[in-house]
This record gives C-alpha cells, structure tokens and sequence, in this order.
C-alpha cells in the first residue's frame, strides 16, 4: 500500500518539474498573447487541484510512516517549489493583464504567436 501511495507522490512530482518547465519557457518569450494567458490560467487552475490531491496523499503517508520526520521532510520538498511555481504563474498574468489593458482592439486582433512562444511545444492543433 505504501509503495502505491509513494508512486501517486512521485508522478505528482513530475507534474511539478512539466509546469516548472512550461513556465519557463512563457518567462523567457517576454510577453505573452491572449491565447497563452487563457492557457496559463488552465494550468494554473489545474496546477491549484494538484496541491489537493497531494495533502490527502502525503497526510495519509505521514500518518502510516514509520519516520514521520522524513515524510514531513518530503512534504517541505514538494511545497518549497510548488508555491514558488504558483507564485511565478501568478506573476506572469498580473503583468500580461497589465499590459495587455494598454493594448487596442485592433492590436490585440492582429495578435500571432511568434516562434520562442511556442517552439517547444507540438500542441497538434492548427489555427485558422
């Protein structure tokens, strides 16, 4: 049972290295269109059910562990970059939506996508 519960914990800490990776890439791009802003904020969202499901499982593996030191340890692991992530997330919208008001309507029409915006990701879907 606890090896099921450690395997649930590290494919959530996984999750954390793909969000911190996605991230990083829409810092480096500078500022970000509307279509990301929409896609940051899923993510977000569900990055935010994630910590969910985390307490309840690392609350369970504390309580069964023979080394409750060591399982608060990991909880510590997990929380430090989880809410820096979140943080950063957060970041990256508070300054789009600032900029993103000083735009016109006409600018925001005639938005693309530029290359550093999505070079790394092959989403499979093409816009019209």
């Amino acid at each position: 049972m606890a090896d099921k519960l450690v395997k649930r914990r590290s494919s959530m800490k996984a999750k954390l290295t793909i969000f911190s990776a996605y991230l990083n890439v829409l810092n480096s791009c500078g500022n970000l269109s509307n279509l990301q802003i929409i896609e940051l904020e899923a993510r977000l969202d569900k990055f935010n059910a994630l910590y969910t499901e985390f307490d309840k499982l690392q609350t369970e593996i504390e309580v069964s562990s023979d080394n409750p030191e060591e399982a608060y340890a990991t909880r510590d692991q997990f929380e430090q970059p989880y809410y820096s992530l979140v943080a950063m997330a957060r970041s990256l919208l508070l300054g789009s939506h600032g900029k993103s008001q000083g735009r016109d309507s006409s600018a925001r029409k005639s938005e693309t996508l530029s290359r550093c915006q999505y070079a790394e990701f092959d989403i499979g879907v093409t816009l019209h």
